[in-house]
């Protein structure tokens, strides 16, 4: 049994490589093929371990391609934004995989030769070789060369006994370790410099679990963490008993109501009460929700629902909302109903207007929910809204000639020759340059939630 290697997007597999991975291929087939209760428990565990090996391998052979094609800058010549970006694009892997393995392919491309090696030959996991590379980065800059290398050479070793999280908290010490009389006073200064950094790391992501749920992920400083404790903990004591029995609801899920609580009152208050919207409260040089007018929730809300109470209404980041509840989320926030027809249309506006301004970026965010260059995941408010036919031209400032595009990639439309049309359901296509694909086969971007 063999398999098949395809030739990559704008690409053919590299000399030998094709063979190599049909060789590997064919043999983890037939492994897979094999009749493992035939093994011994002594053949189980034995082959385990070496395919834990070969992951390694893999990886290491993935992570050192991914550093010539950043040494190339590869990635951002063929439109992404960075190779990180375009490695998460080509490879459909999460942001943090392919910031692991893109840190990892730049570090060890030329340096790091004592993690290359280990990696290489199957003793380090991705997982070990971005801990040392994380804790050799963060040794300060003056430290001799002899003690990085050093440094690098020990959590190499110590790599066998630790896993990557153990090996990180170790690396954070090494120093110390190495140098006492140097480590001690690097700590404290360390200490230091992690505060300060605090506040540039801080981030919040709000990711859809694809079951009515959004999944809450982020860091806050220590400041902000206090605050939305101090802020939270009045709000999410249980309710006191009462004729609907004792609050049965878990501490986790209190906090999440009180989470909500505290956003619902932060809505109203902040844009005056319903009914009260005032484009002129809006933050001073700070775009709104739709990167073009003030905070306004916008439910997308098909007629049909509207004449026969059949179906639902979606929210902007494509997730369903039935009538009541657009209906009680209305009474607490400014929301602004787009009503479809039965092909979707939301506008059909002129040449009145040049800009994409109010009502007009509303109807480009309803639609491409943000950057729309395959495998950008850039929000509307990062996006500019870019004439598919310019306005020079004679393009209207509407809807159907107009498209999403982040800071980024409306430049490499412009400068690479990537072409954008419309498909018959309305979604925007790109069409690359012929030097990326001869094809010029038209592609869309995936990333963002679409309306139903």
């Amino acid at each position: 049994m063999s398999t098949t290697v395809q030739d990559p997007p704008g690409g053919a597999v590299g000399p030998g490589a094709a063979g190599a991975v049909d060789a590997v291929g064919a043999a983890l087939a037939a492994l897979s093929s094999g009749s493992l209760p035939l093994f011994t428990d002594e053949e189980l565990v034995g082959t385990a371990t070496v395919l834990g090996r070969v992951v390694s391998q893999v990886q290491a052979a993935l992570a050192r391609v991914v550093g010539e094609i950043d040494d190339r800058e590869l990635g951002v010549r063929r439109g992404g934004s960075s190779t990180t970006a375009w490695v998460r694009h080509a490879l459909n892997m999460t942001p943090r995989e392919a910031r692991t393995l893109s840190m990892v392919g730049a570090a060890t491309h030329r340096a790091m030769s004592a993690v290359r090696a280990a990696f290489a030959a199957g003793n380090l996991s991705l997982g070990h070789a971005a801990a040392i590379v994380d804790s050799v980065r963060e040794l300060p800059p003056d430290v001799p060369v002899e003690i990085a290398d050093r440094a690098e050479r020990d959590l190499v070793d110590y790599s066998a006994r630790f896993d990557p999280q153990q090996l990180a908290r170790l690396g954070q010490h090494i120093l110390t370790v190495l140098a006492p009389e140097v480590g001690e006073q690097r700590d404290a200064e360390r200490l230091e410099r992690e505060a300060a950094r605090a506040r540039t790391r801080r981030e919040l992501y709000l990711s859809p679990d694809g079951h009515g749920c959004v999944v809450l992920r982020g860091r806050l400083t220590d400041e902000a963490a206090g605050v939305l404790r101090a802020a939270l903990d009045p709000l999410s004591a249980p309710l006191p008993v009462c004729a609907d029995g004792p609050d049965l609801r878990t501490a986790a899920q209190r906090r999440a109501d009180a989470l909500h609580e505290l956003a619902r009152r932060a809505l109203v208050a902040t844009r005056g009460g319903p009914g009260h919207a005032d484009p002129n409260t809006a933050t001073p040089g700070r775009r709104g929700g739709d990167g073009g007018s003030p905070t306004q929730l916008v439910v997308t809300v098909p007629l049909r629902t509207l004449t026969d109470g059949l179906g639902y209404a979606t929210l902007p980041d494509g997730n369903p909302l039935g009538a009541t509840a657009a209906r009680r989320l209305a009474c607490a926030a400014s929301l602004i109903p787009a009503v479809l027809g039965t092909h979707g249309a939301v506008l059909d506006l002129g040449r009145a207007q040049r800009l994409f301004t109010g009502a007009r970026r509303r109807a480009l965010v309803l639609r491409d929910r943000g950057c729309a260059f395959p495998g950008c995941d850039r929000p509307p408010e990062w996006c500019d809204a870019h004439h598919i036919l310019s306005w020079l031209d004679g393009g209207c400032t509407d809807r159907d000639n107009g498209v999403l595009l982040c800071e980024h990639h409306h430049h490499t439309v412009h400068a690479d020759g990537w072409r954008i049309v419309l498909a018959r359901d309305g979604t925007p296509e790109l069409i690359p340059p012929r030097w990326i694909d001869p094809t010029q086969a038209p592609q869309r971007n995936h990333r963002h939630p679409r309306r139903c």
